[in-house]
C-alpha cells in the first residue's frame, strides 16, 4: 500500500483552527503533488532465477580477485610470458626465444638496433630487460633438467584454489561440537580474565561486537531469502549467468560511450532552444510594459505560504547534527529506505537500482551535484580508511619513530578520519585516487617490515622496494566497488571511473620514468631533491628503475610478453595486443570526455563561491586522464613490461570490472562484509 503524508505550514494551521473548515487547499495540493513513497520490498519469484540475468555482484568481485592473481602470476611474472614461449617449451625453442628477445635489450646490439647511439636511459632500460630475460631463461632451465619438453601452465592455480576449500572442508568437518565449545569457552575465559591486558581486550571486544553486528545482518539477509532460493539461485547462477555477465562486462564500455554522445547532443540542442526562448520574452517585454497595469482587488487572493516565498527571503536551514549525518551516510551505504524517509534533502534518500543494463547506464538524478555530495559525504571514511592504510605506517614511524599496535592504532585512525577530516567533493576524492595511485607504488610498505625496522638497532635505514603482491589486487578490486557503490547512492549510472583516477595516478608515476622525461633538467633536480630528503628521513627507494621499466621505441619489443605466450604467432599476437589496447582505452577516454566537460561547465561559472575550486580540480583531474591516454596509446603490450607497467594494465582491467559491478546494487550487509575483509587482508 502507498501512504500519502501531507505536512502542513504554519500559516495553514492557524487558518484551520481559526475557521474550523477543512483545508480544501492542502488537500487539493496533496493531490497534486503526492511524495514519493518507499518502495516496497519484494522477494523473487522462482521464474525469476531462471532468466537471462548475469551472476551476483559478490560472485563477480570473488572472480575479479582470482583472474587478477592469475593475470599477474601466469601472464606477467612467469618465465614463459618473460621470454614469450608458448608451451611445450623445448631447449632449442628457449635459447631461439631469448636470443631473439636479446636482439633488443643487449647493451651491444642497441646500436644496430637503433641504427644510433643509445642514450643513457635507453642503455639502463635495455639492461633491465636483458636481466629479466635472463633470469627468466635460468629459471627454466633448472625447471626443466633433463625433461624434453615441459608445459608452461597447466592449471596450478585452479588446482590450488579446489585444494584450498578442500582443506578447508576438511578442518570444518573433523572438528566436532567439543572443540568448537572449547574454542568459544577459551575466548570468553580470556575476556573475563584479561589475560591479553585491559586495553587489548577492551579492544578485541569492540572489535568482536563490529564482526558481530555485520554477521547478524548477512545472516538475516540469508534467513529472508529462504533455504530453496538460495540453492536454486547458487545452481542458475552457474548455469545461466555467465554469459549475460561476459556480455555486459565486453560491451558496456561502448554502451556508456553511446550514452555519453547522446547526452552531448541533447546538451547542444537544448541551448540554442534555451537562447531562442529567452531572446522571444526580450522582445516581448517592451510590448508589454506599454500596456497600462491594472490592479484588482485582493480580496479574493490567497494567503501566501511558505512555497510562495520568493529565495531570496526563503528562511536558513538548520545545521545538520552529527547524529542526523551519520544516520543519513548509514542509510545510503545499506540502501535503507526506511531510516532516510525523515532525511529533508532528496538525495538523501535511497534509491532503487532500476532493472535492466540500458536503465542502469541511462540512470540520471535531477541534481546530480547535489547528489553526487551526498555519495561523497557517505563514501568518504571508507575511501580514507583503504586508502591510506598502505603509507600511514611509513607516516607514523617517520613522526613519531614507532609503530603502535595494529587494532590500536586501526581504531584511532578510524576515530581521525571520521571526525577530524572535513568533507571533501566529489572531485577531491577522485584526486585522492590520483594521489594514492602514484604513491602506492612509491611509499607504500607493511606494518611488519616498520615494525621491523624500528626495533633494528644501529644506523638504521628504511628500503622501501616495490613489487607486485595480493594486496595490489585487493586494490584492483576496491576500487570496483567503490565506484559501485557511489553509482548507487547518487543516481547516476554513468559518472567518471574511480578506477580510471587512479589508473592516471600511476601512470603521472610511470611517465616521470619516461626516458623524455628523464633527459629533462628540472627532473632530474626535483628527483635528486626528493631523493635527498628521504635519505634525511632514512628513507631509500630500491629498484625503482626496474619497476618502471617499459618496452617500446625499439628497445624490448622484438619478442617476449604474454600475447606471444597465448598466441605464438606474431600476426596473431600483435592482433590481439592491438584489439585490447583499443579495449581498455574506451573507458579512460570516456572518463577524460566527462572531466573536459564538466571543466567546460565549471569554467562559465568563474567568479562564483567555491567554483574556481572546482573548476581547478576538474581541470587537473582531465589533464592526468589526457597524460594517460597518451602513454598508454604509446606503450608497447605485445612485449615484457616492468612490475609497475602490469600494475597499470590491471587497474584498467579495473576499469571495465567497475563499470561492470556499477550495474548492480551493491549496497547492504555483503559490500560490509567484502569492506571488512578488505580492510583486514589490505
Amino acid at each position: 500500500c502507498i501512504v500519502l503524508r501531507c505536512s502542513m505550514t504554519d500559516s495553514e494551521t492557524k487558518t484551520l483552527k481559526a475557521s474550523k473548515a477543512p483545508n480544501n487547499e492542502a488537500e487539493t495540493r496533496t493531490e497534486e503533488e503526492p511524495q514519493e513513497a518507499a518502495p516496497v520490498a519484494t522477494q523473487k519469484s522462482l521464474k525469476e532465477y531462471f532468466s537471462w540475468r548475469p551472476v551476483p555482484w559478490w560472485v563477480c568481485f570473488f572472480l575479479g580477485i582470482f583472474l587478477l592473481t592469475k593475470f599477474q602470476v601466469v601472464y606477467n611474472d612467469s618465465p614463459c610470458a618473460v621470454l614469450g614461449l608458448q608451451g611445450p617449451v623445448t631447449s632449442s625453442g628457449l635459447n631461439k626465444a631469448f636470443r631473439e628477445l636479446s636482439k633488443c635489450t643487449h647493451p651491444d646490439r642497441l646500436r644496430g638496433r637503433l641504427k644510433r647511439s643509445p642514450s643513457k636511459e635507453e642503455s639502463r632500460r635495455g639492461e633491465i630487460i636483458f636481466n629479466r630475460a635472463s633470469a627468466a631463461k635460468d629459471e627454466l632451465f633448472k625447471t626443466q633438467k633433463n625433461k624434453k619438453a615441459m608445459q608452461c601452465y597447466q592449471g596450478e592455480m585452479e588446482m590450488a584454489v579446489l585444494l584450498l576449500f578442500q582443506q578447508v572442508g576438511q578442518i570444518f568437518v573433523s572438528l566436532g561440537i567439543e572443540d568448537y565449545l572449547g574454542f568459544f569457552w577459551e575466548l570468553v575465559w580470556n575476556l573475563i580474565t584479561f589475560e591479553a591486558g585491559f586495553l587489548n581486550t577492551l579492544l578485541c571486544l569492540l572489535w568482536l561486537s563490529f564482526v558481530y553486528k555485520i554477521l547478524r545482518q548477512f545472516g538475516g539477509y540469508l534467513w529472508r531469502m529462504g533455504i530453496l532460493r538460495v540453492a536454486l539461485g547458487f545452481v542458475t547462477t552457474l548455469v545461466i549467468g555467465p554469459f549475460p555477465t561476459l556480455f555486459n562486462f565486453l560491451a558496456l564500455p561502448l554502451i556508456r560511450i553511446y550514452v555519453f554522445a547522446q547526452s552531448l547532443v541533447a546538451e547542444s540542442r537544448s541551448e540554442p532552444d534555451e537562447t531562442a526562448a529567452a531572446g522571444a520574452a526580450s522582445q516581448e517585454e517592451p510590448e508589454t510594459s506599454a500596456v497600462p497595469a491594472v490592479h484588482p482587488s485582493t480580496a479574493a487572493v490567497k494567503v501566501a505560504t511558505d512555497k510562495d516565498v520568493p529565495r531570496n527571503l526563503r528562511q536558513r536551514k538548520k545545521k545538520e547534527t552529527d547524529e542526523a549525518k551519520e544516520a543519513r551516510n548509514k542509510a545510503l551505504l545499506n540502501g535503507d529506505v526506511q531510516a532516510a524517509n525523515g532525511a529533508e534533502d532528496a538525495n538523501a534518500k535511497p534509491k532503487p537500482v532500476p532493472e535492466g543494463l540500458w536503465q542502469v547506464v541511462c540512470w540520471g538524478n535531477k541534481e546530480p551535484v547535489k547528489a553526487r555530495q551526498a555519495a561523497a559525504s557517505a563514501m568518504q571514511f571508507d575511501i580514507l580508511l583503504i586508502l591510506t592504510k598502505p603509507v600511514i605506517p611509513l607516516i607514523m614511524l617517520v613522526a613519531l619513530g614507532q609503530v603502535w599496535n595494529g587494532l590500536f592504532s586501526s581504531l584511532f585512525i578510524g576515530h581521525a578520519l571520521r571526525k577530524w577530516v572535513p568533507q571533501m567533493s566529489y572531485e577531491a576524492h577522485h584526486l585522492l585516487c590520483a594521489l594514492f595511485g602514484t604513491l602506492h607504488t612509491l611509499l607504500g610498505v607493511s606494518a611488519s617490515k616498520l615494525e621491523d625496522y624500528a626495533n633494528r638497532e644501529g644506523s638504521k635505514i628504511l628500503h622501501l622496494a616495490w613489487a607486485w603482491s595480493f594486496k595490489d589486487v585487493l586494490s584492483v578490486m576496491h576500487m570496483c566497488q567503490l565506484g559501485a557503490a557511489v553509482t548507487a547512492m547518487s543516481a547516476l549510472g554513468n559518472e567518471p571511473s574511480y578506477a580510471a583516477s587512479f589508473a592516471s595516478g600511476i601512470a603521472l608515476r610511470i611517465a616521470v620514468g619516461q626516458d623524455a622525461f628523464r633527459g629533462l633538467g628540472f627532473v632530474h633536480s626535483l628527483a635528486d631533491y626528493f631523493q635527498g630528503t628521504l635519505k634525511d628521513l632514512g628513507i631509500s627507494l630500491d629498484a625503482a628503475d626496474e619497476v618502471v621499466a617499459y618496452s617500446g621505441g625499439g628497445i624490448g619489443d622484438c619478442g617476449g610478453g604474454p600475447f606471444r605466450m597465448l598466441f605464438g604467432d606474431e600476426t596473431y599476437a600483435s592482433i590481439a595486443a592491438t584489439v585490447l589496447k583499443t579495449w581498455l582505452l574506451l573507458l579512460p577516454v570516456l572518463s577524460t570526455a566527462q572531466w573536459f566537460q564538466r571543466t567546460c561547465q565549471a569554467g562559465r561559472l568563474l567568479g562564483k563561491r567555491w567554483k574556481f575550486t572546482r573548476f581547478v580540480q576538474r581541470l587537473i583531474l582531465f589533464l592526468l586522464g589526457v597524460l594517460q591516454i597518451c602513454l598508454f596509446a604509446s606503450s608497447e603490450l605485445n612485449a615484457s613490461n616492468g612490475a609497475l607497467i602490469n600494475y597499470w594494465l590491471a587497474m584498467l582491467f579495473g576499469c571495465a570490472g567497475e563499470s561492470l559491478m556499477s550495474t548492480y546494487d551493491i549496497r547492504g550487509p555483503v559490500r560490509q562484509i567484502i569492506f571488512l575483509l578488505l580492510f583486514l587482508f589490505m
